[in-house]
């Protein structure tokens, strides 16, 4: 009698590397943002040039990516 529990935190490797993306992703934004302020962050989003929180934002997309395919996979088991 095993029963399938719907808990937050993940039960394979997928979900954790997510949410090791997805905390590693937002590090560069929030400290820019309590160091250098809103509007730095802000410019550097719409800047043309690719910068690091750019590039936070595909690492955190990659994370959210991740967590959907370890859920999907662990209603499969």
């Amino acid at each position: 009698m095993t029963e399938k529990s719907s808990s937050f935190f993940p039960k394979n490797v997928f979900g954790a590397f997510g949410i090791l993306f997805f905390i590693s992703g937002a590090i560069i934004p929030l400290q820019n943002l309590v160091i250098w302020g809103p509007e730095f962050v802000a410019r550097y989003f719409i800047s043309s040039d690719i910068t690091a929180e750019k590039l936070s934002l595909v690492v955190i997309g990659i994370g959210f990516i991740m967590i959907i395919y370890g859920k999907k996979k662990q209603n499969q088991i």
